[in-house]
């Protein structure tokens, strides 16, 4: 995967030749990106992220237009074509168009809570109640469950048991389970509003162990228990709470009084199960998972993540909204989605040959996924 026009190449062995040599040196750069990192000192930590900061600092501020147009853009593409897909003959090309558009756009629309987890676009909060409204809700999936994100950036707590985030002991058997979770996910939403909910309205005792082990979006760490923290008591948590679980509810009455034929449900399911895992392997990639569980400082969370530069349109199908820049986002979290790209550009071309930051960089998904399946 290229990132740019490749050069005219001539005669059938120089184009082999040109390949081979490729392939040779994203070998080699993913048997180096492979190697773990030890932690460095916390000078030189701070002295980085000083570096990066005055490269990209004035990149910081968001943009609303751009989140606005690209959120209710990204929303009206899904549901459109979420509508064409229930109704298109099954197995037709209508239909198959219809099922990868609406997917894709699903996941773009829910990649939103990223960006509402970091305080983005700012101003009012008026962004995190429409997209609650188009997203949060009808997915079952309300922002308040993605609350606890920013641990996952604390040094206190990256690569820990309290990183919800972070796949602890990663390896082949631990890599293919969370894949596989895909399948599940999609129904273990709708079951934790439609029972869950009701039982903590009526046993309040009940709430604590709820909000400890199934009020938290992504759960990578089966360790990991959410603080019971004041966010518990907030207005907005319990608005999204009473919310999702009467359109649970409203979900679960219409398939069983056949308001909703089932075969619906089961084509709804099938867009749930494609982004959800496409962003399971997404996750699984962000990171090497070479943490031993101990706190570490901002350089070694960005030793332990992951940059995809190489390529244009792909990259942004599987990793959107910036996401393909993780060790970027680990460096500046406050930094906006639609200024990575350029920020990125910055950081290659002012930082010094043997930053930190040029370890990140990955030659290809299969690469980074392939390390998370051989850690050990």
């Amino acid at each position: 995967m290229s990132g740019g026009p490749a050069s005219v190449l001539v005669g059938s062995s120089y184009n082999s030749g040109a390949c081979l040599v490729r392939q040779m040196e994203a070998a080699e750069d993913c048997a180096q990106k492979s190697q773990p990192f030890t932690i460095v000192a916390s000078q030189d930590s701070a002295l980085f992220v000083r570096q990066v900061h005055e490269i990209a600092h004035n990149l910081l501020t968001s943009r609303p237009l751009i989140f606005w147009t690209d959120l209710l853009f990204t929303a009206a593409v899904a549901y459109g074509a979420f509508a064409v897909y229930i109704r298109a003959a099954n197995w037709s090309i209508r239909q198959t168009l219809a099922f990868v558009v609406c997917a894709l756009a699903f996941y773009r629309a829910v990649v939103f809570t990223h960006e509402i987890a970091h305080g983005r676009p700012g101003g009012p909060r008026a962004f995190e109640f429409v997209w609650n409204l188009l997203c949060g809700v009808p997915l079952l999936m309300p922002s308040f469950l993605y609350g606890d994100h920013k641990s996952h950036h604390s040094n206190q707590s990256y690569g820990t048991g309290s990183d919800a985030e972070y796949l602890v002991d990663a390896g082949p058997m631990r890599a293919t389970a969370f894949l596989l979770l895909s399948s599940v996910y999609p129904v273990l939403g709708l079951l934790r509003f439609l029972l869950l909910t009701p039982l903590i309205l009526t046993v309040r005792k009940c709430d604590e162990a709820v909000w400890r082990r199934a009020s938290s979006l992504y759960m990578m760490n089966p360790r990991y228990r959410r603080q019971y923290d004041r966010s518990v008591r907030s207005v907005g948590r319990w608005v999204q709470e009473v919310a999702a679980c009467m359109w649970a509810w409203c979900i679960a009455v219409s398939l069983w009084s056949g308001a909703v034929p089932l075969s619906t449900a089961l084509k709804a399911y099938f867009i749930f199960l494609f982004w959800m895992a496409l962003n399971q392997v997404r996750a699984l990639a962000a990171h090497s998972y070479s943490s031993n569980g101990t706190p570490s400082n901002y350089v070694s969370q960005v030793l332990d993540s992951n940059t995809f530069a190489e390529g244009v349109l792909l990259p942004e199908v599987w990793a959107p909204l910036g996401m393909r820049y993780h060790a970027l986002h680990h460096l500046m979290p406050g930094l906006p989605y639609h200024a990575m790209a350029e920020a990125h550009a910055r950081l290659m071309r002012q930082l010094p040959v043997d930053s930190p930051y040029r370890h990140t960089l990955q030659p290809s998904l299969p690469c980074a996924l392939k390390q998370a399946f051989q850690r050990r």
